[in-house]
């Protein structure tokens, strides 16, 4: 009987004295930053946390210190703070004892140490503090402090085989788009499909400051190309560490259509490496979308979509060099709507020097044109200048331009480049349901067959002349582009009959600007001649011209002469 009491005894003391076991631990940050690790919890559980880390001299902020995120929902559950931490002596290291609850789930352990020189940048306390830094040295070595900061899990020892070390976790259920872990410098850019209107949660982490976002994403309807979401600094919250950590985390509804979402960095804070506090989710640093109803995966809403590579791309003039001029042309057999991206540089005169445009083949108007009202900024520099959206074209022949002049172009940066750099240039999609990409054919204007005579690409000292016929009296349009001033044209075309009577001349008074110098001057009309032999002639003077311009050449240099066709 008495053995059987000590045994009862023995077994209710070693209940009492039941065991924590560590399941996680992360030392010494000499070597680090930030580390991360994902932990799994089989079931509700008690977790029991030390913590060891350092504040600020000036305040009661920790400059080292760590914290548990829910993957769930990406909410912070646990985060060391100064409220219950003991202070040891005067050096500003913290240490923190918690017991916590967390139900059954996946949950990722976060520690951070920042900064990594000097005197932590907070000043002194008191008298004391600068003494004791006087004679330490006055630059203590992080390194140093660093050994001491940690973090550690544990559990009671019935509960270990409860918990398991995992990765974090990426790609969760309903995920539609992922663009994360970003680091400094990058343009990432993925495009999806909805087949009905559908309520997404948006979650993007990034970084900004006195009301501008530096690191932000945003979504756009490929069909339009206007934006239906950004994150802007005034619709952000605070996301944990330094200040200019912003968060967005909404729900929207999309309707049905194609859509490409956006996430862009500058040079500095990122998941590459931090330069202040990193945010609470930092692998998250970039957007998210998930799909929110039930069932939204097997209801299959959602498919990969790539506007640049969905077999409707028109034209692709990118990655344009240096003193390039570069042109395109197509047909359109049915009315279409196209959307044009289009970057370029806003130049010191105030007015574009890299420029893309398209003209209608036929009557040489300017379909569209890009300009400063209608252009974003394109990210990096200032001039970096993008056009983003939708325009109606009837069918017709189109022809489309870029030039660019001698500095700052694709891979030639002299100063900060677009956010996309690849998209130096123009690009034309067809969008909407109903284009047709069998609509779009090729087109040289050199094998229309109205075309009656085309002198073009006209350099300094030429004289040129050639001929055509008539055979009926004839309507037909005279395009002739050219160097005036002062009621004088020094470049300039005209047409004589067979007998060398002047029938059509370039006229100063009645030419208008050529876009460009004020100097390029344009003719643009439609004029009936006699059925017969005609002889259409071209001169330029010394400068100026498509050879060489010494100022702004025209809009459309590449049509430098004269073009004569019929008029139908």
């Amino acid at each position: 009987m008495r053995v059987l009491k000590s045994l009862l005894f023995l077994a209710v003391v070693s209940g009492l004295w039941a065991r924590d076991v560590k399941v996680y631990e992360v030392r010494d940050f000499r070597h680090r930053d930030l580390s991360e690790q994902g932990i799994s919890l089989k079931k509700d559980l008690h977790l029991k946390i030390e913590a060891w880390g350092m504040s600020g001299r000036w305040d009661e902020n920790l400059l080292a210190y760590g914290w548990i995120v829910d993957s769930q929902t990406r909410k912070v559950v646990w985060k060391m703070t100064t409220k219950y931490a003991s202070e040891r002596r005067r050096d500003y290291r913290r240490k923190v004892e918690e017991e916590i609850q967390l139900p059954a789930g996946q949950y990722e352990v976060y520690f951070t140490g920042y900064p990594r020189w000097g005197n932590w940048g907070r000043g002194y306390r008191d008298f004391g503090d600068f003494l004791s830094d006087l004679f330490g040295g006055f630059q203590r070595n992080w390194r140093t402090e660093a050994k001491s900061w940690g973090l550690a899990l544990s559990v009671d020892e019935k509960d270990q085989d409860a918990v398991a070390l995992t990765g974090i976790p990426e790609d969760g259920e309903g995920t539609i788009v992922q663009l994360i872990a970003l680091g400094d410098d990058e343009f990432e850019k993925q495009g999806f499909s909805l087949s009905r209107e559908t309520r997404i949660r948006v979650y993007a982490v990034g970084e900004g400051d006195d009301g501008e976002m530096y690191d932000y994403g945003w979504i756009v309807d490929a069909s339009s190309g206007d934006k239906v979401w950004e994150m802007k600094y005034r619709a952000t919250d605070w996301a944990g560490g330094a200040e200019k950590n912003r968060t967005v985390d909404e729900t929207m509804t999309l309707p049905k259509g194609d859509y490409m979402v956006y996430f862009v960095t500058d040079g500095s804070h990122s998941y590459d490496e931090w330069n202040r506090l990193p945010p609470h989710d930092p692998r998250y640093c970039g957007i998210t979308l998930w799909g929110v109803e039930q069932g939204f995966q097997k209801d299959l809403v959602v498919k990969p979509y790539d506007l640049e590579k969905n077999g409707r791309t028109i034209v692709d003039i990118t990655r344009v060099d240096d003193d390039r001029f570069e042109e395109e042309q197509f047909t359109l057999t049915k009315p279409a709507r196209v959307r044009i991206r289009c970057l370029g540089e806003y130049g010191y005169s105030d007015r574009f020097v890299d420029y893309g445009y398209i003209l209608d083949a036929k009557t040489r108007e300017t379909i569209w044109e890009m300009k400063r009202r209608n252009t974003d900024h394109a990210g990096g520099a200032k001039k970096n200048r993008m056009f983003d959206g939708v325009v109606s074209l009837k069918p017709g022949n189109y022809e489309v331009y870029y030039v660019t002049d001698g500095s700052h172009s694709y891979r030639r940066w002299n100063a900060g480049p677009p956010y996309n750099p690849e998209a130096w240039g123009i690009s034309l999609w067809g969008v909407g349901e109903d284009f047709d990409p069998e609509s779009v054919t090729s087109y040289r204007e050199e094998e229309n067959p109205d075309l009656l005579v085309q002198i073009v690409r006209v350099g300094d000292h030429e004289r040129i002349r050639r001929r055509f016929s008539l055979t009926n009296p004839t309507r037909v349009r005279i395009y002739a582009i050219g160097e005036g001033d002062d009621d004088e044209m020094y470049d300039y075309g005209w047409i004589e009959n067979e007998r060398g009577r002047i029938v059509w001349k370039m006229e100063y008074w009645d030419t208008e600007r050529a876009g460009g110098a004020k100097k390029n001057r344009m003719v643009n009309e439609v004029v009936r001649l006699d059925e017969g032999d005609y002889e259409v002639r071209y001169r330029t003077d010394g400068s100026h011209s498509f050879e060489d311009w010494n100022a702004s050449p025209p809009l459309d240099p590449a049509h430098y002469g004269i073009t004569v066709w019929i008029e139908r």
